[in-house]
């Protein structure tokens, strides 16, 4: 049915016939000196527009890159589809945006400096992407698929997995894991606090519990443990069990904030002066484990290196290949001027 058609079912508020619904109202206000005023207050504060959305989301998928990756191809070959299939390397659950502009009532006169202001905000909250285990140097399974360059490059071969018990939101990191195994800032290497050995009580207890040839590895390569939860090495001749994209990164939170004056010089000839910060409250946001958009095997996801899995203490800008004002730098500040004829 054409969209003109008159017998087209439109949702009510449907002026143009487009799908776009505009819904408004009248206030009736008896006349009066006192509704008079009223009215020309509400008529004043009517300079300020803003828009505001929130998405929930679940990105499931086998591989998320078309250049394949050791995280992407399965080990266990008897399970390849379950092995690999898990959230997407750009998941995000949750995020909501506001945006909001307000132009300030002003007055005539004193050479325009009273009038022509508006604020601007744009605020940016959304939750992490996931990441996992990327052991590309022990050979657990003995199939020596860790040398198989599947992305063309030595050392990038298929991840060997290690085995995870207890919660995976408990290694999110928290402020980016730089305060821990030493501090980032104090030379250390940061990230997921690491047990060399069989020094960790859980850890052991759970090596144990699988057999001798996990406690052997767990000697060898040492742990990790956040509360009660633990990723232990897994056992020689096995393989791991811990799920593809089993942990949360950093999540993303942006205030960016702008001031704009506007002068008027003729009937069509105007010029606009903007003041505009970025991440104005100085936030430190920090990149996912995996890196960039798109992610990767990257070092600080291989629990076989030690102190400083789970960290990459850049951010998003930096990590990104075309960094942008506003995705997740320090704070910065820029000036702006535009003429309108």
């Amino acid at each position: 049915m054409h969209p003109t058609d008159p017998k087209l079912l439109r949702a009510y508020g449907d002026r143009e016939g487009d799908g776009m619904v505009q819904l408004s109202f009248t206030l009736q206000v008896p006349p009066s000196a006192r509704a008079r005023e009223a009215a020309k207050q509400l008529a004043e504060s009517h300079g300020l527009s803003f828009t505001a959305g929130y998405t929930y989301s679940h990105s499931l998928d086998n591989a998320s890159d078309n250049w394949g990756s050791g995280l992407e191809v399965p080990t266990d070959l008897a399970h390849p589809a379950s092995s690999i299939y898990g959230s997407s390397n750009f998941d995000i659950r949750n995020r909501f945006t506001f945006s909001g502009t307000y132009s300030i009532p002003g007055k005539k006169g004193y050479g325009q400096m009273l009038e022509g202001w508006s604020i601007n905000t744009v605020v940016t909250i959304q939750g992490g992407q996931p990441w996992g285990v990327n052991d590309q140097t022990t050979d657990f399974s003995g199939t020596g698929e860790i040398f198989n360059p599947v992305i063309g490059a030595p050392g990038n071969g298929i991840a060997e997995q290690w085995n995870f018990f207890g919660n995976p939101h408990d290694f999110t990191p928290v402020h980016g894991w730089t305060d821990t195994n030493g501090g980032v800032n104090g030379g250390g290497a940061g990230g997921v606090p690491y047990f060399g050995g069989t020094s960790n009580s859980t850890c052991l207890a759970r090596s144990s519990a699988i057999g001798p040839l996990a406690v052997a590895s767990l000697t060898n390569l040492g742990c990790y443990a956040v509360g009660s939860s633990v990723l232990v090495p897994s056992a020689y001749a096995t393989l791991g069990s811990t799920a593809r994209n089993l942990f949360t990164g950093p999540g993303f939170r942006d205030w960016d904030f702008s001031v704009g004056k506007e002068f008027k010089f003729m009937e069509r000839i105007s010029a606009q002066f903007r003041v505009e910060f970025f991440n104005i409250l100085n936030h430190p946001t920090f990149t996912n484990p995996f890196g960039g958009p798109g992610g990767g095997p990257s070092p600080s996801t291989d629990p076989s290196q030690g102190p400083g899995f789970g960290i990459n203490a850049v951010t998003p800008d930096v990590a990104a290949s075309n960094p942008v004002l506003g995705s997740g730098g320090e704070r910065a500040m820029q000036l702006g001027l535009k003429l309108v004829f």
